[in-house]
């Protein structure tokens, strides 16, 4: 067996049906905990992104909303939706759109947990998984061996691994519509990718803030282009995608298994949901009460549903799309350009499938040149997010450390991780996907368990923030020795002012 195959072996374990039952069923069980808050509060959600302000030690709320989207809207919103696609059939699509709004539940709890157990270093919130599985977890030994476990993933696994899709799908999309080489490529990116990351947390905010709105807008145009031009395709789309969702279709039908298992893998390798890569972000937060960040930074997988949406009905609408079937030979082969016919011949999907949709709208290239353009924004800013979750990682390991001993240990990622970047632009794009998706299959192990663990705690925070919000506190604040949460003594001290006052009352 070689490497590549021996990878997509490990990868294909992992993913199993055990972690898929055990991110859904999560997640629906936190959906009831929550009387599916997760969807049914997107007014409040939308209410609190756009309040509250920064300090000299966190960040505004919608500072670290963007920095989390830019976690959730990278290249597994295009090129993971097309793997979906091929593998499950186009009611993969379906799959992944109400698995991302079911595991928004999940994206609540992490998020309001990395608030819950953050603390004060060097100047700045640190928190994480590897923080609220130490401190929340009642079995002192089992947490102190997830927390150190999953902080050695974070902090190699994600700046340096799980960045491959994002550095092969950017160098692929501009061989494919500019022609440059994908070394040259990779070569520019990653010292665009060093200058961002070396200004640490405030740097990634600030451009997170400029680049997401902006970035996803866009690719709502493109998408609405499309459509209109293919208007008429659009009744049997739906269709066929509700229908193969169900099994009823006439050529997809028989993938109802498929369609169910890619599309809640993707969603969630697209989502993040449960991998734990966000709650180091949410964490640098600004906040009265960690329910607030965990209901803003939850709404953000709206924004990757929008996006994992838009690349779907692109391919199917134009026939951009290839369906390998339960046989391993293809059951249908797009038309829509003949570009199918060559990724078909090479096993591939990907980024091609949506630039070469978007060239039947928009002629000469452009529309391909437009969706390169997009996802190197995607990938870009995911990976700048990727590398603070590295950093944070790294920060807990060395927290006993002198802060020197940490600032030094930090900078040589902020080096190292742009090289791995450049290797990464130059190979295959199955094993770059297979690498990354055991990294993540790994963390949502460990998180996703931790998650199960914590249910009553994240449920304790969550009725107390919405007790008071019910009982006309227009800003709820945590107090965790009246909610009974215990090793957070950070909240003490943040709402110190607040809980003398209503003690003295």
């Amino acid at each position: 067996m070689d490497f590549s195959s021996f990878i997509m072996t490990i990868n294909n374990l992992l993913w199993a049906t055990p972690l898929i039952a055990l991110t859904f069923g999560l997640a629906i069980i936190y959906c009831i905990a929550m009387k599916f808050g997760n969807v049914t509060k997107t007014g409040l959600q939308w209410k609190l992104l756009r309040s509250g302000s920064g300090s000299q030690t966190g960040l505004s709320a919608f500072e670290t909303f963007c920095s989390i989207a830019a976690y959730r809207v990278a290249v597994g919103n295009i090129g993971g939706v097309m793997v979906a696609i091929m593998y499950g059939g186009p009611g993969s699509v379906f799959w992944m759109i109400i698995t991302a709004l079911v595991t928004s539940a999940i994206a609540y709890a992490e998020n309001s947990l990395g608030q819950i157990y953050k603390v004060r270093m060097d100047g700045q919130y640190r928190g994480g998984p590897y923080f609220y599985m130490e401190k929340g977890i009642p079995w002192k030994g089992l947490g102190k061996a997830f927390a150190v476990i999953f902080a050695l993933f974070a902090t190699v696994g994600v700046p340096l691994l799980v960045t491959g899709p994002s550095a092969n799908n950017i160098a692929m999309a501009f061989e494919n519509s500019f022609g440059m080489s994908r070394g040259l490529t990779g070569v520019i990116v990653a010292v665009l990718l060093f200058l961002v990351i070396s200004g640490g947390v405030r740097r990634i905010a600030k451009f997170s803030t400029i680049i997401v709105p902006f970035m996803t807008i866009g690719y709502l145009i493109v998408t609405i282009a499309v459509l209109v031009h293919n208007a008429s395709a659009i009744p049997y789309t739906f269709s066929m995608m509700i229908g193969s969702a169900f099994n009823v279709h006439s050529v997809f039908g028989g993938m109802i298994g498929g369609a169910f298992s890619y599309g809640v893998k993707r969603a969630v390798n697209s989502s993040g949901s449960g991998f734990g890569e966000t709650p180091s972000a949410a964490a640098a937060a600004e906040t009265a009460h960690p329910a607030t960040q965990g209901l803003v930074n939850a709404f953000s997988v709206y924004i990757d549903v929008a996006v994992c949406f838009c690349s779907g009905i692109m391919a199917l609408v134009t026939d951009c799309f290839n369906v390998l079937g339960p046989d391993g030979t293809f059951m249908h082969i797009g038309q829509g350009s003949a570009q199918m016919a060559a990724q078909a011949e090479t096993m591939t999907a990907g980024v091609v499938w949506v630039q070469e949709a978007a060239n039947t709208a928009l002629p000469n290239g452009i529309g391909g040149m437009i969706i390169a353009l997009a996802l190197f924004f995607f990938a870009y800013s995911t990976c700048i997010a990727y590398y603070y979750e590295g950093e944070s990682g790294l920060a807990y390991l060395c927290r006993n450390m002198s802060e020197k001993t940490r600032g030094k240990l930090i900078w040589a990622t902020r080096i190292i991780m742009p090289i791995f970047f450049l290797i990464w632009a130059n190979v295959t794009a199955s094993t770059a996907w297979a690498i990354s998706e055991i990294m993540f299959a790994l963390m949502a192990w460990f998180n996703l368990v931790t998650l199960a663990i914590l249910l009553p705690k994240v449920k304790k925070v969550y009725d107390d923030y919405m007790a008071q919000r019910k009982a006309g506190v227009e800003d709820p604040y945590f107090d965790p020795d009246k909610v009974g949460i215990e090793n957070c003594e950070i909240w003490t001290e943040i709402n110190k002012d607040r809980i003398h006052a209503d003690k003295a009352t």
